[in-house]
């Protein structure tokens, strides 16, 4: 596609402001949908923000069901009628559906407890509702949008707070508060660069990132300082074509990946950072492959557990061979300098547990998680790429941060409580922003 397309966006810009976009090349789901006038009114507002707080109970705390989602689905049509209308959402609603399917049809295989079947499908569920309600509060008017954002975030920090208080053991800036204050201030931020108050925008982003380095999330500080490279660099300067709009980011990233590093290792190595980030940036960084790719060796070893049931999957608690463990674990040796029998119990201690969303996913359901879980991702991906062409920094920071953030989880994290509420809202947001470029003309939100 090469048309050139004039027209304004569904959503409005955070200034309060429309911006009027030039659209060269993007890839084309079909038009949007025929515009309808917003619901004005008080309810529309406190459903939005009951969705959004609510998220703080559930009653599947692993997978991330919560409260919140019980409230979409008491408003389940008005939702997926609204989000069948755009041809973007449809396509996302129907390979998460696959994906729920394929989950059932898998646990039946597989022979699974009504527990454990429970706790599969909660997955492609907590995802699927998540963006049908995010696709029905984004389209509201602004101030329901700006209720369900503030809820939304307040909800996940009360969720955060309930589940640290039962699990005092765990690591609580890592697996509690730091991707959710990460998300809170860069939504903060987005704002700010909107009212253009891009000074304090910055300040925030670059405290938010030290505060990672300090507490060692040292995840959390590249998403963030990717984020920030990204909408430094995205701004509108001049008349320039969108494509040379991308070619500074990308050399920023690249310096970006060779800066960070290189910064942090000296920090890290000298004990600037604590005792432990200099332990384990000494040990993470004899291991082959560097400190991103070899320090997380299941990625490389993931393989021996999915090939041998590509296709269906293997259930969620599935029992491993001892020749497949034995191989699994031999990849993990040849790689890992690391390395103790010990972790064998950390692995298949509880049937199965590989470091990463995507094999887990796909070791468990099979390959029809693929699409259901990379078409979401592909989304952001795609809405920071035509946020970055258009200039826009505070599409380019919130993109920036989501596809940084649901990448790194996708390949290196093990599912994330919370993992449903981010991908189901953040591809809504993405959907919503790229939708506001049709082919037709300008299209509204509902």
């Amino acid at each position: 596609m090469h048309d050139v397309v004039h027209v304004k966006p569904v959503c409005p810009s955070p200034g309060g402001t429309t911006v009027r976009a030039v659209r060269r090349g993007m890839p084309s789901f079909g038009k949007g949908p025929v515009p309808v006038p917003p619901q004005s009114g008080v309810a529309p507002s406190l459903v939005a923000a009951a969705m959004g707080l609510c998220n703080a109970w559930g009653p599947y705390e692993q997978t991330g069901v919560t409260v919140g989602h019980v409230i979409v689905l008491a408003i389940a049509p008005v939702c997926l009628t609204v989000a069948w209308r755009w041809r973007m959402a449809r396509w996302n609603v129907i390979l998460v559906c696959f994906w729920l399917l394929a989950s059932a049809f898998t646990e039946i295989m597989a022979d699974d407890s009504v527990h454990d079947a429970i706790l599969a499908l909660s997955r492609p569920f907590s995802v699927l509702v998540s963006f049908c309600g995010a696709m029905w509060a984004l389209q509201r008017t602004r101030s329901v949008v700006r209720a369900y954002g503030v809820t939304f975030v307040a909800g996940l920090i009360l969720n955060v707070y309930i589940f640290l208080r039962s699990n005092p053991s765990v690591d609580s800036w890592k697996y509690g508060y730091g991707p959710v204050v990460s998300l809170a201030v860069v939504l903060l931020a987005f704002v700010l660069l909107g009212r253009q108050k891009r000074s304090a925008a910055v300040l925030l982003v670059i405290s938010m990132a030290l505060v990672n380095l300090f507490q060692g999330f040292r995840s959390e500080f590249l998403i963030v300082c990717v984020a920030g490279a990204v909408t430094l660099l995205a701004g509108r300067r001049g008349p320039r074509s969108d494509w040379k709009r991308v070619v500074p980011v990308v050399v920023g990233l690249i310096s970006l990946a060779v800066v960070v590093p290189n910064a942090y290792g000296y920090l890290a190595s000298s004990g600037r950072l604590g005792i432990e980030q200099q332990y384990r940036w000494e040990r993470q960084s004899r291991v082959d492959g560097g400190v991103l790719v070899g320090a997380r060796p299941e990625i490389a070893a993931s393989y021996v557990i999915v090939k041998e049931s590509p296709i269906v999957g293997r259930g969620f608690t599935p029992e491993v061979s001892y020749r497949t463990r034995s191989e699994f674990l031999g990849k993990l040796q040849a790689g890992d300098v690391d390395f103790n029998e010990r972790r064998e119990n950390y692995y298949f201690g509880k049937g199965l547990y590989l470091h990463s969303v995507l094999f887990q996913l796909w070791t468990e359901t099979g390959m029809a998680v693929i699409p259901g879980i990379l078409l979401p991702v592909l989304f952001v991906l795609l809405a920071l790429v035509a946020a970055v062409r258009e200039g826009s920094r505070p599409y380019a920071l919130l993109f920036a941060f989501l596809c940084s953030q649901l990448a790194w989880d996708l390949l290196f994290s093990p599912w994330p409580r919370l993992e449903g509420l981010y991908l189901g809202t953040a591809a809504a947001a993405a959907v919503l922003y790229l939708g506001s470029w049709s082919r037709s003309g300008p299209a509204s939100a509902a």
